[in-house]
Order: C-alpha cells, then sequence, then structure tokens
C-alpha cells in the first residue's frame, strides 16, 4: 500500500522558492556477504517515511553510494518504490566521475519515475579548476536536455576533494536554469552556508544537522540528512521552528569523530534491535560496538 505523502513543513518564515523539508540520507544495509539487504531496507524506507521524512535520499555518502554498481541500484530503488514511497519523495544521487555513468545513473532513476538527483562533483582528479568543473556539470546536464530532471549540486569537499562555492554555483545556475534545483552543503562551515542562502532561486539544503536551525529562518529549504534514518521528526523540527536542538548537537559532535556512515547504520540497528545493520561494504569497516552502545542511549532519548 503506498505511504501517504506527509504534510508539507511549514517554512513560511524562510524567503525560499523551493521547500523541500527533510530527506533521510538513506544507509544501505549488507548481508554478511556482501550484498544489498533489501529485506531490511523496505522496512527501514517505510519506517522513516512513518516517523516523518519527508522523503529518502539513496546512493549518497551515508548510503555507500560509491560502492554501489548499476545492478545495486536499480535493485534498492524498485525495492524502495515497492515498499510504497513515492517516486516523487525519493532523490537518487549520482555518483560517477565519467559522464557516460552519470548520465546512466539519471537515467535509470527517471525509468522509474524519479526526477530529482543529487549530482556528486567528479572526484577522482584533485586541484580541479572552477572552470572545469562548470564544463563537466553544464555537459552533464546537455546530456540531460530531453528530460525535466531537477539537479542539486552536492558540496561535500571532506569527501570529493572538489568545492562548489558560492560563485561557481551561481554561474551554474545562470547558465543551467531550472535544471538547477539546489545545493547540499554539507562542508559544516557556515562560512560557505552563509552566502548560499541569500540565493532564492535555489533550494539550500543542509547536510550539517547542526547548522539546521541556524540556516532555516535565514532561507534554508531544508535537510538531506543521515541523522534523518534516526530522528526525522527532530530534524523536521529544526526546519519547522529554527531553534537549535543542543543534544542534537552534542551527539553529531561524537559522530563526526569517528567514521559517520557505519555508526549512523550501527545505530538504526541499535534502534531497530537488528544487529544485521552493522555490515558494511568494503572499504568500510563495521562500527565499535561499544562506541553504538555509548550513543545509542543518547539517539533513543531523542527520538522520545
Amino acid at each position: 500500500m503506498p505511504i501517504p505523502s506527509p504534510a508539507a513543513p511549514d517554512l513560511s518564515a524562510a524567503p525560499r522558492a523551493h521547500l523541500f523539508g527533510v530527506s533521510a540520507a538513506m544507509v544501505t544495509p549488507f548481508t554478511a556477504e556482501g550484498a544489498v539487504d533489501l529485506a531490511r531496507l523496505a522496512p527501514h524506507a517505510a519506517r522513516v517515511m512513518a516517523e516523518g521524512a519527508d522523503g529518502i535520499t539513496l546512493y549518497g555518502t551515508t548510503g555507500e553510494g560509491a560502492s554501489l554498481g548499476q545492478a545495486d541500484r536499480k535493485a534498492m530503488l524498485d525495492c524502495v518504490l515497492d515498499a510504497g514511497v513515492a517516486a516523487d519523495r525519493l532523490t537518487a544521487a549520482i555518483v560517477a566521475c565519467d559522464l557516460e555513468t552519470a548520465e546512466a545513473q539519471a537515467r535509470a532513476a527517471q525509468a522509474r519515475g524519479v526526477t530529482r538527483l543529487l549530482l556528486t562533483p567528479p572526484f577522482y582528479f584533485k586541484g580541479i579548476a572552477e572552470d572545469a568543473l562548470f564544463d563537466w556539470v553544464q555537459a552533464f546536464v546537455r546530456r540531460l536536455r530531453d528530460t525535466e530532471l531537477q539537479i542539486i549540486l552536492y558540496h561535500i569537499p571532506q569527501v570529493t576533494g572538489v568545492h562548489f562555492d558560492a560563485p561557481l554555483i551561481r554561474r551554474i545556475k545562470d547558465a543551467c536554469g531550472a535544471a538547477i534545483f539546489g545545493v547540499k552543503d554539507s562542508a559544516g562551515s557556515w562560512e560557505h552556508t552563509a552566502p548560499l542562502l541569500p540565493m532564492d532561486d535555489l533550494a539550500i539544503l543542509i547536510g550539517d544537522e547542526r547548522l539546521l536551525a541556524r540556516a532555516a529562518p535565514l532561507g534554508g529549504a531544508g535537510a538531506i540528512s543521515g541523522m534523518g534514518n534516526l530522528m526525522p521528526q527532530v530534524i523536521g523540527a529544526l526546519i519547522r521552528e529554527g531553534q537549535t536542538n543542543p543534544a542534537l548537537n552534542a551527539l553529531v559532535d561524537e559522530i563526526v569523530t569517528v567514521p559517520v556512515t557505519p555508526l549512523v547504520k550501527g545505530l538504526v540497528g541499535a534502534v531497530a534491535g537488528d544487529d544485521g545493520w552493522r555490515h558494511t561494504r568494503a572499504p568500510l569497516q563495521p562500527a565499535s560496538a561499544s562506541v553504538i552502545a555509548a550513543l545509542a542511549p543518547k539517539v533513543q532519548a531523542l527520538r522520545g
């Protein structure tokens, strides 16, 4: 049975052309042998939507997207759609350095009705010049000019080594128009976020939950959030109310001291009472059981 779409978040204070809410940056469950565990994925997707997420993002950093091939991506998308999550509530991350693969990932999502893409920049070559990155994005958009896809530029330089800074974002938006829907800013730097917020023709999405309450009243459109796997209702409140949550900030401070993705997966398992969520795909390694045990009560307290 399809999952009802949640009511749109009340972000009337934000001078924003695009309102987004909270999309859970979905963790990807694996079996002990390293296969995608669809039996765990489907109920988790349904659970985060039922708990207040406005949408789900597949194949992102928290989802180990760089470790997922085309067959895995298709199986996961089919699984989530079959679980009742509507296509218009889904965002598909594009994780590729070559344009051919990036286009193939985009068209596979579009074929199943998913029109919103989170575009990771080409991350293999470091020290990419602004003009070169502009050309790469523009070439990607041109390849998809026969579509109506909405592209979110993904700024996460601590992972990719590639920067989408404010002047380049403005240049890309002006050149590509409606194809560029927004930016996900996961740098965790207010100095980078602040110049983006006045861009009211873009959805400015915050990846670091500690900055979300500060950004929302100034035009932040929402979040693609790893913590959305654990407490989407809490993340949604930051967006709606624009008031910081010290307990959440303290928890995130602790989480980011270790590899984040394995730990978030382990905490999902702790909430579900299912140790199978600790499995990762190489080259990532599972989070420490002791760290999961230490942080799980803090997650439960925030969940209420």
